[in-house]
């Protein structure tokens, strides 16, 4: 699973030997660090998301339902304070929006201009 947060994201999966636990991978360590600070965190430098910390499920729920339980933003994109990271979740943002293109009923897209729409319907 990925959590776009405020503030960081999170790669999070199942862990292969600990079945009560989650796998919380960052690219950054600190986005590990901020939702979980009371965590052992490790390295992987040969990783693709080289912090990791292995967290029980129930912690990374209380976390998932603390974060969303004090949400208090109206737009997520502009939630997010760190220039670089704001620009990553634009471009998912935008990746997504192609990707559903397709499955948009156009009667529901008159906001959208016809040449954006040509423009994010190319190759999809």
């Amino acid at each position: 699973m990925w959590l776009a947060l405020s503030d960081g994201w999170l790669s999070i999966v199942a862990h292969r030997d600990k079945p009560d636990h989650l796998l919380v991978r960052a690219r950054k360590a600190s986005h590990i660090e901020d939702y979980f600070p009371d965590e052992s965190m490790y390295e992987d430098s040969e990783a693709d998301y080289p912090f990791r910390a292995d967290v029980t499920r129930i912690k990374v729920g209380e976390m998932l339902l603390d974060y969303m339980a004090n949400m208090q933003y109206d737009n997520f994109k502009n939630s997010v304070d760190d220039t670089q990271l704001h620009f990553a979740f634009t471009t998912v943002h935008t990746d997504m929006m192609q990707y559903g293109l397709k499955y948009r009923p156009k009667e529901n897209t008159t906001h959208i201009d016809e040449s954006v729409w040509n423009s994010w319907g190319q190759g999809y």
